[in-house]
């Protein structure tokens, strides 16, 4: 195994352990596990292409969001009264957006922080980038939802980027052995749970912008109006109707459907990482009426079911791994072959290139093993249905 990209420091993602290039031998590997590091990028003769669409420069920008995010947050789990960085918080995202301003990334999923130690830091970090990203492409709505902005003020969304580094920033104040418990939690531990979002707000507002000290409160509201925390009235203690529709902020709006899929695709202490093409199946038949339908298109069109660069088996027994995404038939990417039905290796999978979109005799069937067909027809057309259930 020779690594196709460094090896970062989980605590510190801006050292690396171990650079490019370099063979990893077999007994390094418990140790990397035992440090947090449970995946890393390693060269495939077959999969060359990866390497010339992976953004080094962008990665150095998420490694900066993520120190933001981690100092802080050890800093609170330290210190009961300590003081945030908010201004680390603004410029390492600042320089995020204004990367990505910069830059044309239709390959979301090739630069999540997956392989970083702790969930809830790089949940966060993962959280900003894909806001930023869904923020970019529904642009204009966001100008003609935040009327009380000038079009210049409301697009600027380094404010969406902080209010979702921080979102989860309440449960510094819930108990580890609740946070991190790896069976199902008891009615009374998930009410505790459900405090982090007023906890968070508490230790943000004034502190930074409105509209990300809101993203931190709402970002568990549905749009059907369902979710929590609760609304008290503070003089009365009385409960109020919950926010529903376009009474929730925008931002907010777009940090639900970003927090809801990062959450579910990430490895958690209780559930292993699910398949993206699964949790958009889940998200869009489980989670009927929890999205904004205009933020939910846009980010149904952005995020692929089968990302670029998984290995994925086909209806006729062929290995291929996908190499672009069609938004209008996301379940039917570009592949090329790797491997033909009898197993043998196809030496040039660049000369074996296929356009699912145009060949509806086949199919993905499975991913890793896992039967995915069952996950496919809710994401032909746009389909949504509802199952009463709810995605966590």
């Amino acid at each position: 195994m020779v690594l196709a990209r460094p090896v970062a420091v989980p605590s510190d993602p801006r050292r690396f352990l171990l650079q490019r290039d370099r063979e990893v031998p077999m007994d390094l590997v418990p140790r990397l596990r035992e440090m947090g590091i449970v995946e890393v990028w390693i060269r495939h003769r077959d999969l060359e292409f990866l390497e010339e669409l992976i953004d080094e420069g962008l990665s150095d920008c998420q490694r900066e969001v993520y120190a933001s995010v981690r100092g802080s947050f050890e800093a609170v789990m330290k210190d009961a009264t300590p003081q945030l960085d908010f201004g680390r918080f603004q410029s390492s995202i600042g320089g995020l957006f204004d990367y990505l301003k910069g830059s044309v990334h239709g390959n979301v999923l090739l630069h999540k922080l997956d392989a970083f130690d702790n969930f809830l830091m790089s949940h966060s970090a993962n959280v900003g980038y894909l806001a930023l990203l869904l923020g970019m492409q529904v642009e204009r709505y966001i100008i003609e939802e935040r009327t009380s902005k000038s079009p210049r003020e409301a697009k600027d969304l380094t404010v969406l980027g902080l209010g979702c580094l921080l979102h989860d920033v309440g449960k510094m104040r819930i108990p580890t052995e609740i946070l991190n418990k790896p069976e199902r939690l008891t009615d009374e531990e998930m009410a505790i749970i459900k405090q982090h979002p007023i906890y968070g707000f508490e230790m943000v507002k004034g502190r930074v912008p409105a509209a990300a000290a809101e993203i931190v409160l709402n970002h568990h509201q549905r749009y059907n109006g369902g979710g929590y925390p609760p609304r008290i009235n503070p003089d009365t203690g009385e409960v109020l109707q919950p926010l529903s529709g376009k009474q929730i902020p925008v931002f907010s709006r777009i940090a639900t459907i970003v927090d809801i899929y990062d959450a579910a695709t990430t490895a958690r202490c209780y559930s292993g990482a699910k398949q993206p093409v699964q949790v958009l199946h889940e998200m869009r038949t489980w989670c009927d009426g929890f999205f904004d339908p205009v933020i939910a298109d846009a980010f149904y069109k952005m995020v692929p079911p089968f990302p670029i660069g998984q290995v994925v088996v086909l209806s006729d027994g062929t290995e291929a791994a996908v190499v672009d995404f069609n938004s209008n038939r996301p379940t039917r990417p570009k592949v090329q072959c790797l491997r033909d039905p009898e197993g043998y290796r196809i030496d040039d999978p660049s000369l074996h290139e296929i356009d699912l979109a145009l060949h509806l005799d086949l199919s993905i069937v499975t991913v890793n093993g896992v039967d995915v067909t069952p996950f496919l027809s809710s994401q032909e057309g746009g389909v949504t249905t509802s199952a009463g259930a709810a995605l966590v």
